[in-house]
């Protein structure tokens, strides 16, 4: 018996079914996506912080074991140094924008007011999750330094032209530090340095005589009398160092050593996941032992939106702008 003729779908009749089945796998993908974001997390997450262990990444491992206990999964920190926080931000903005990567890191430095040539854009490659905590930077010398304030530092700094050295980690810093030295007047040599342990080391063996740096990880030392922090660059008194002046209380005005903490991802990350992790980190926020780390780093909690930090960066940026004009600051 021979076979009916086999017909083929008239033109209209396959444009039909071409739509159809690409529709139906673009809401397919679509579920699929939608599934992933709304399990995430469902394997261990890995939190970049872009300094030397030993430094910012303490407080970043504090966080860590609070956010994956949130999170129902491990939360890997993971240093990558370099570059002056530029590697391990550009490693993170490479990444799968899923989520499964973030960065730990204010990111006011990264701006071509501080780094020369700065390709990397920041808040055009990343995407901000919330604001962990703003504060200031510290002004520190040698313990054995004959000097136990600022005025004495000065005066020591001025009967000694030539022969103080400063280290800086970060171009923010060597900012801070140019225009502490144009405002008050004496001179010193900068001397780069991975992060905060080598600038430790550096201080207490007298290889630098001053140096400008997040309080967090020297606090001990402070104690100790091994280094000397003599003058606070926030608008109030550290709560950490509470007998430490401001720079305002010093004399020095119009001049602040500001910094923050923040969280980024991937741009591209979908809104679902950026929003877990902020909501994920809000809950960390609200812990007593975390809230304790922060008031002993000397740095206020802060939260809230996804897009707090990325709009104090943005004014941190501009901030750094305006002093390099100042100055006439060129970027290193």
């Amino acid at each position: 018996m021979p076979r009916p003729p086999f017909h083929r779908p008239s033109s209209p009749c396959r444009r039909w079914l071409a739509r159809a089945a690409a529709t139906a796998l673009a809401l397919a993908t679509a579920a699929g996506g939608a599934w992933a974001q709304a399990d995430f997390p469902n394997r261990p997450v890995k939190l970049v912080v872009p300094f030397a262990a030993g430094g910012s990444d303490t407080m970043a491992r504090a966080f860590a074991e609070k956010l994956g206990a949130v999170l129902r999964q491990p939360v890997v920190v993971e240093n990558k140094p370099g570059g002056a926080a530029i590697i391990g931000s550009q490693h993170v903005a490479q990444q799968p924008a899923d989520g499964y990567t973030m960065l730990w890191l204010g990111g006011g430095s990264l701006t071509p007011v501080l780094i020369k040539d700065l390709k990397f854009d920041i808040l055009k490659s990343l995407r901000s999750v919330v604001s962990i905590a703003r504060g200031g930077m510290t002004l520190m010398v040698p313990g054995a330094m004959p000097v136990n304030n600022f005025s004495e530092f000065l005066a020591y700094a001025k009967a000694n032209p030539g022969k103080l050295n400063y280290s800086h980690t970060a171009g923010s810093i060597l900012l801070a530090t140019e225009m502490l030295k144009s405002k008050a007047g004496f001179e010193a040599v900068a001397i780069p340095y991975k992060g905060s342990t080598q600038v430790a080391t550096a201080l207490m063996t007298n290889e630098i005589q001053m140096g400008i740096d997040v309080p967090v990880f020297y606090l001990g030392m402070i104690k100790e009398g091994r280094i000397k922090a003599i003058a606070h660059g926030a608008q109030e008194r550290s709560p950490s160092l509470p007998d430490v002046p401001t720079l305002a209380e010093v004399g020095v005005r119009d001049l602040t050593f500001a910094f923050s903490y923040g969280i980024w991802v991937p741009a591209g990350t979908p809104d679902a996941v950026v929003e877990k992790l902020n909501a994920a980190y809000n809950e960390v926020l609200k812990d007593a032992s975390i809230r304790e780390r922060l008031a002993q780093a000397g740095v206020v909690p802060v939260g809230g939106g996804t897009e707090v930090h990325a709009q104090t960066v943005k004014a941190e940026h501009d901030m750094w702008a305006a002093a390099a004009k100042q100055i006439g600051y060129q970027p290193q």
